[in-house]
């Protein structure tokens, strides 16, 4: 393990070199410490003259290391300049097509919660998958989301002079989540949830899945004997959402919403947000009906509903202050 961290230790100081000794990492802004890969699995990064390297067949920025993790692995941590990393964030986030409004609002919201998970208690800052936010390296990048990385360069969000919390899904289906209802602990006046006109027009506003019974069976019929004749909702907070899926076989249990989309797959049970559920047919053949609205948790910005708005003209600093009430953009 020592001679293989050395090794990455001298291999970033080799790509440096390699360029003259310039930076080619760009470090002037704040620092961010990614973690690519969890496992290297006796794997080893290859650096290119250009300062980028290879691991598992893409190209990444900055400076790679190996660090020991909790349970034993190795793992390969790379640091670089917060911009470098969210140009190949932004592009994964919102398509390069959208408006540019849209991807500066994407950029600001996605360097405000990246910065915000810098810590000391870890040898990373960020994973780069969907755990925080989805990096996909330089082969990811393209010219419109670069460039609204570099129009907003420095740009944070901030509440009451302080750096605020933020978060993001992407679709609210018309109201976004209240934080303290959506994940328990205490308030924050800027993500209590709004009314959202914007994202009527985008893919998953209105969603309807039939899951085989069978299925639901599977995941919760130990708790319900074995069989499940119905379904409803309960627990709706202030937005509409509920809180749990009431389902009654021989015995009749209450499970929590995320419990619920868990087990049945956040692909079929896309969003919190059910509106509507019943058993369908009692024979072989028989079906949860599920009706939905949104995609993801619906906390904090939506990102259809961004895109909508910045089409119809909104600048960044007004979509911003529309999904996060009370805050400003700051420098970071």
């Amino acid at each position: 393990m020592i001679a293989r961290a050395s090794f990455l230790g001298g291999i970033a100081a080799a790509a440096t070199a390699a360029t003259g000794g310039l930076d080619v990492w760009d470090s002037s802004g704040p620092q961010i410490r990614v973690l690519v890969t969890g496992d290297l699995r006796g794997s080893l990064p290859q650096v290119l003259a250009d300062g980028t390297f290879v691991l598992g067949g893409r190209r990444w920025r900055g400076a790679p290391s190996t660090v020991g993790m909790p349970d034993g692995r190795m793992a390969l941590v790379t640091t670089l300049d917060v911009d470098r990393y969210l140009q190949g964030v932004v592009p994964l986030e919102a398509p390069p097509s959208w408006p540019q409004q849209a991807l500066a609002v994407q950029a600001i919201v996605a360097r405000t919660y990246a910065l915000g998970r810098r810590t000391l208690s870890r040898a990373f800052d960020v994973r780069a998958d969907e755990g925080d936010q989805r990096w996909g390296g330089v082969d990811a990048e393209t010219a419109p989301t670069s460039a609204a990385v570099q129009l907003t360069r420095g740009q944070t969000l901030t509440y009451d002079g302080g750096p605020a919390a933020v978060f993001y899904s992407s679709c609210c289906g018309g109201h976004t989540a209240d934080i303290a209802s959506a994940w328990g602990g205490a308030p924050l006046p800027y993500l209590r949830g709004v009314a959202d006109p914007h994202c009527v027009p985008a893919p998953d506003y209105r969603w309807r899945r039939e899951l085989p019974l069978s299925q639901v069976i599977a995941a919760f019929g130990a708790r319900t004997g074995g069989t499940i004749a119905g379904a409803s909702l309960a627990d709706a907070d202030d937005t509409g959402r509920p809180r749990a899926v009431i389902l009654t076989g021989s015995e009749t249990v209450s499970v929590p919403i995320a419990a619920f989309r868990r087990a049945l797959g956040y692909d079929a049970i896309r969003s919190p947000w059910l509106r509507a559920l019943h058993v369908d047919g009692t024979d072989a053949g028989a079906r949860l009906v599920v009706e939905g609205s949104g995609r993801g948790h619906g906390v904090g910005l939506c990102q259809w509903g961004a895109r909508y708005f910045a089409a119809a003209g909104a600048p960044a600093a007004e979509i911003l202050a529309f999904y996060f009430p009370g805050t400003a953009v700051g420098s970071g």
